[in-house]
């Protein structure tokens, strides 16, 4: 239950008293919140400022808006998008250096892959068979990196651990910068693709170990091709941070 907020900033208290409540479970995924004048009503703020506690839960993750029949707003679980950004402001705002990236994806790599060979199941091994051939039949420098991310978000949903695939997912993206010339060149994809193949094997055969070894050997055999010819730090673009 909301209460009567007496403080000039009321949207961030009340923004911060639903979150709580979303994110303890009063309100389910799915379900609607009340109304903008119910909750002006109960907080005793403006709709403004009703408006802008909204606005602060939409951006953090928790909340959609629908429109039509059964317009309003409903609470929503928090998706690997909320990880992503958060890290993807740390590493922007911190200018990580690329190397720091690299060992951090090296460290998180192959625990999610052997995960990945214990934990996945047949729908798993239809997403990862698809990821894989969308690999092989990709020509273009920037659908290879597409369609490799898809295939890194793949293993890190079938390792079936929500935080590490999160942030297995979340590190991705800023492995490869088609921006740098050499990032996607051939001889990588080419073996990216016979690494990929390998470790699929691996997962198929639910060898947690052999899947970790060869997601290591992939993983530094991309780090000392792509070393040389990486940026200093990792720096996106906005529209791509998101």
């Amino acid at each position: 239950m909301v209460k009567k907020i007496l403080t000039e900033r009321g949207c961030e208290i009340l923004a911060a008293e639903l979150r709580e409540q979303i994110l303890s479970g009063d309100y389910s995924s799915g379900e609607m919140l009340p109304n903008e004048r119910d909750l002006a009503e109960l907080s005793g703020l403006s709709r403004g400022s009703v408006r802008e506690a909204m606005l602060i839960l939409e951006t953090q993750g928790l909340i959609s808006t629908t429109v039509g029949r059964n317009q309003g707003r409903r609470a929503i679980a928090p998706s690997n998008r909320v990880v992503r950004d958060s890290i993807n402001i740390f590493i922007r705002g911190r200018r990580v250096p690329f190397l720091a990236l690299m060992e951090t994806f090296e460290t998180f790599a192959p625990a999610v892959c052997a995960l990945a060979a214990t934990n996945r199941d047949d729908n798993d091994i239809i997403s990862l068979s698809e990821c894989q051939e969308n690999l092989k039949v990709t020509l273009g420098a920037k659908r290879f990196v597409q369609a490799n991310f898809e295939w890194h978000a793949a293993i890190g949903r079938a390792s079936h651990n929500p935080l590490l695939g999160a942030i297995y997912e979340s590190l991705g993206p800023n492995m490869v910068d088609p921006h740098v010339a050499g990032f996607t060149s051939k001889e990588v994809r080419a073996k990216a693709r016979y690494a990929v193949d390998r470790i699929h094997e691996a997962i198929l055969a639910q060898d947690p170990e052999l899947a970790r070894r060869r997601m290591l050997s992939h993983v530094q055999a991309y780090r000392s091709m792509i070393e040389p010819l990486a940026p200093r730090t990792v720096s996106l673009k906005a529209n791509e941070a998101g």
